[in-house]
């Protein structure tokens, strides 16, 4: 009964090592599809969460925005 003791901690530990070393090749697989469907996502998801952003002070007014709304750097309002 001794002896299987032995034999069944290195089955389970060569049971662990095969599962983690499935994984691992999985993950350096499948890793680049998920970070490019994530960034997809993000993309998509922070403007509709976060609204567009300010046109004001990104170098290009135009004559909607109004002199005192714009940044000095405005061609329109000088």
């Amino acid at each position: 009964m001794r002896n299987k003791k032995g034999q069944t901690a290195i089955e389970y530990l060569l049971l662990l090592m095969t599962v983690a070393a499935i994984v691992l090749v999985g993950f350096k697989t499948y890793m680049p599809r998920i970070q490019e469907t994530a960034n997809i996502y993000y993309n998509r998801a922070a403007p509709a969460i976060l609204g567009d952003a300010p046109r004001c002070g990104d170098g290009i007014c135009s004559a909607f925005e109004g002199c005192e709304k714009c940044p000095p750097d405005c061609g329109i309002c000088l």
